[in-house]
């Protein structure tokens, strides 16, 4: 008998123990709740404009890495061809442009043009970096002996990209 008792008392404990699932929440609750979703949705819009910044700005480099490359081959041509007036159009305020020594000067290099024949298909793009309005491309240079590796930088004057300098090792 104290056994059965023992049993319904617990019983009674449990079945008292049992709330309904189904409570409204209580107005501090109420206004926890909007506070953090106000905080999530302000996150959210803060996530959304980064990441429109981003795309935007690797969109921005995309269109200078394509513009930048295809003037690089074009100078790698002019320089192929000796076209002067080519190379001092596509030349900003840095570079000068010595057509009887065959040579472009710019504030740190020299690169002389004598007997240099670029030709396309022996180029292989390595690198690209960009800091700011400067883009420096690297290429190596295949030939029968080896190769050679350039580098030509670019930098962005009056929003228009212009060849800066151009460095290599042959």
């Amino acid at each position: 008998m104290k056994k059965q008792m023992f049993i319904i008392f617990i019983f009674i404990l449990i079945l008292g123990g049992c709330k309904e699932p189904s409570i409204p929440l209580s107005e501090n609750s109420e206004v926890n709740y909007k506070a953090q979703m106000e905080q999530l949705e302000m996150t959210n819009e803060q996530m959304k404009m980064k990441i429109s910044n981003m795309e935007k700005k690797n969109e921005e480099e995309k269109e200078a890495l394509r513009t930048t490359l295809n003037l690089a081959f074009q100078l790698l041509t002019a320089i192929t061809n000796k076209d002067y007036e080519y190379i001092t159009s596509i030349s900003s305020s840095n570079i000068r442009v010595n057509m009887e020594e065959s040579t472009i000067y710019s504030t740190d290099y020299s690169y002389r043009m004598n007997d240099k024949h670029y030709l396309l298909e022996n180029l292989e793009y390595r690198f690209y970096q960009m800091e700011d309005d400067k883009l420096t491309i690297g290429f190596a240079n295949y030939f029968p002996e080896g190769h050679s590796t350039i580098n030509i930088g670019f930098i962005k004057q009056d929003g228009q990209w212009l060849f800066d300098y151009l460095v290599t090792d042959a």
